[in-house]
């Protein structure tokens, strides 16, 4: 990467890869577009060049992105960018190779890329509102990113939103004996993963506020990440990006012991198969005020059923296979939204997925290949 300073204050003349420009501006862009408050300054990302190093931060002030890479010029420079047109410019170039050319003013950013030349408002860097991020000599826990994101993933479905229960919004964790334990709810609805820990405070039990998870499932880095927190905000870094979240100060409350509920019947399926017939259903009851899906198990088959206003209905019914000791002949049968089995199957990854009947009224759903992996969702009455 070559950047070359014509001016220390004013101007400013550099050139850098595409590849490098939506490595250090895409995230900040995405959070400043994001933004809901009415605050002009915020519509902008902030660019800071100091001892070859550059970095981009951007911020809605619920989350907070810091974006940096070494580079090779000497001069220190500061100006804010509109974030959406600088996105929109960045997005169109696909060539990661190709230079981007950018000059600076006291009012304009200009990017020439071949004969291509876009002029951006910029803004004075003294009218930006940078949070403090002041990173901790020792991180309070720290984990493989891809092992995290793929569990934040695969459970993010189940939270609620604006739920008076400030703890239902966001991801709950509690960690103990090196391995971190991640569950979320609506209480309706239960999902819950597993995750091996680097390095941890044992005992620790919080909550992982959305925004942040948010931000890690989009990120593009791999590696190690760590996590810290200060009275305002909860922070997640990884190599060099530092992601964060207005801290959630809600009482934790450990509701995954519900995961291990009795089962008395547990059937076999295909995953692909059954998300299809899922899927069918929750179309077919569309506009339905409370659609209702009905399960049972008959014959190697699982039957599923809805009716819909006005004499409409839908039946399926598809191959499965009894997992375990048979039960007493008495049919299993439960009721459901399906919208919310939908969702716990589109995050199996296995060819097959386990559907359990319990002693309760809750439906518990696996993945065979992944144990760690699991979910209920409650009966509708």
């Amino acid at each position: 990467m070559v950047l070359t300073s014509q001016n220390k204050v004013k101007t400013m003349n550099f050139s850098i890869t595409v590849a490098t420009a939506k490595l250090l501006f895409t995230s900040a862009c995405n959070v400043a577009n994001g933004t809901k408050v009415n605050i002009d300054a915020l519509n902008y990302v902030h660019l800071s060049i100091e001892n070859g190093t550059a970095e981009v931060l951007g911020t809605d002030t619920l989350s907070i992105v810091r974006e940096s890479a070494p580079i090779d010029i000497i001069d220190d420079f500061e100006i804010c960018i509109e974030a959406k047109k600088l996105l929109a410019v960045i997005n169109g170039y696909s060539d990661g190779e190709k230079p981007l050319h950018f000059s600076f003013n006291d009012s304009k950013a200009v990017i020439k890329h071949g004969r291509s030349k876009v002029s951006i408002t910029t803004m004075d860097s003294n009218a930006f509102p940078i949070p403090a991020i002041k990173m901790p000599s020792e991180f309070q826990f720290s984990c493989g990113s891809e092992h995290l994101i793929s569990a934040l993933n695969g459970i993010f479905y189940a939270k609620a939103n604006n739920d008076a229960r400030a703890f239902l919004n966001h991801v709950n964790f509690s960690i103990c004996d090196s391995k971190m334990k991640l569950y979320t709810s609506d209480g309706h609805r239960l999902a819950t993963n597993n995750v091996l820990m680097n390095h941890s405070v044992d005992g620790l039990q919080g909550v992982l506020p959305h925004k942040l998870v948010e931000l890690l499932i989009q990120t593009p880095h791999t590696g190690r990440i760590d996590f810290f927190f200060d009275e305002s905000h909860f922070f997640a870094t990884i190599n060099g990006t530092v992601y964060g979240s207005k801290f959630v100060a809600a009482n934790f409350t450990d509701v995954s012991h519900i995961i291990d509920t009795e089962l008395t019947q547990t059937i076999r399926i295909a995953t692909t198969e059954l998300l299809d017939s899922v899927k069918r259903i929750k179309g077919f009851m569309q506009g339905v005020r409370i659609p209702k899906l009905t399960l049972s198990f008959q014959n190697n088959e699982l039957l599923l059923n809805s009716d819909a206003d006005k004499g409409n209905s839908i039946d399926d019914a598809i191959t499965a296979t009894l997992v375990g000791d048979v039960v007493p002949a008495d049919e299993c049968s439960f009721s459901l939204n399906p919208s919310y089995l939908f969702d716990a199957l589109k995050n199996i990854k296995s060819n097959d997925v386990c559907i359990s009947f319990t002693s309760k009224s809750l439906l518990k759903i696996t993945d065979p290949q992944n144990p760690l992996l699991s979910g209920v969702i409650m009966a509708m009455r």
